[in-house]
């Protein structure tokens, strides 16, 4: 058994990606599909891994700098130094990688993976499972949509102006972007701004975020300007911009939810909530 304190790496990754300069900063950059290569003795951990899992893959970088604490973002020299530890830089004390994939295949030893950004060769530390809400949940079916994922997609007859009111009032930046079309990935999950010129419905939540603090976060976002909408109808009444909401799944653990609503520029109805719980 390893000492206290000992690492033990359990494989390695197998990619095309063999230039640190050239490969993407993030897995949703555009970095290609690649393999985990893991040794004998811990195939009985692998048992319970599936095409469609998500996954946290820690990694060891192997390659990276361990005597720099103060960098420029992205290798930028047009942003400010910052202190690694605020920071995804490969360079730090220890250089330990944390990279969130998805399971494409399995095979015996073998794991194909999208959205890993690491090098060819890269040492592996651990597999953890992505978790959401309560704990991880089964898929919701068996067929190929029970395997994928699902995104949000809204319309932006602006799309200029709405890329401004997701930066500016949300705090958000696209993470890849197309003719026509903005892509934001966020801690789990994913949504799209698409240019159109047809009107969202706006009389019910297109988009919503669950979050763990709701005073922090409609605090936060009337400090940017964004204005809250106030209800007032059968079983669903705001104050201050609040509601609180009876019942919810029973996967979350709570009785009910606070929730407020907001729109953007566009007018596409958003929602943020906060399950309640004893």
């Amino acid at each position: 058994m390893p000492e206290p304190g000992e690492l033990t790496l359990i494989g390695r990754v197998e990619s095309s990606l063999t230039d640190p300069a050239s490969a993407p900063k993030q897995g949703d950059e555009g970095a290609p599909d690649a393999w985990l290569a893991f040794d004998e003795s811990v195939a009985d951990a692998l048992t319970d891994v599936a095409p469609g899992d998500r996954l946290i893959v820690l990694t060891w970088l192997d390659r990276a700098r361990r005597d720099v604490l103060r960098v420029h973002p992205r290798d930028d020299a047009a942003n400010p130094l910052r202190g690694v530890f605020s920071t995804r830089s490969a360079d730090r004390p220890n250089p330990i990688g944390l990279h969130t994939v998805e399971v494409l295949a399995v095979d015996g030893l073998r794991i194909r993976l999208r959205d890993l950004e690491a090098l060819d060769g890269t040492p592996i530390l651990d597999l953890k499972p992505v978790l959401g809400g309560g704990g991880a949940l089964p898929a919701s079916g068996i067929g190929p949509l029970g395997r994928g994922r699902p995104a949000t997609r809204l319309p932006a007859q602006d799309l200029g102006r709405a890329r401004r009111f997701y930066s500016e009032k949300l705090g958000l930046e696209p993470s890849e972007e197309r003719p026509g079309g903005l892509r934001y990935r966020m801690a789990a999950g994913e949504f799209a701004l698409f240019q159109s010129t047809g009107c969202p419905s706006g009389e019910h939540t297109q988009m919503g975020w669950e979050v763990d603090d709701l005073d922090e976060v409609v605090r936060d976002l009337r400090e940017r300007g964004v204005v809250f909408e106030e209800y007032e109808v059968p079983g669903l009444t705001t104050v201050d911009g609040i509601a609180e909401v009876e019942g919810n799944y029973p996967s979350k653990r709570s009785s009910g939810e606070r929730a407020a609503w907001f729109r953007d520029s566009e007018g596409n109805l958003l929602g943020i909530g906060q399950p309640i719980r004893p």
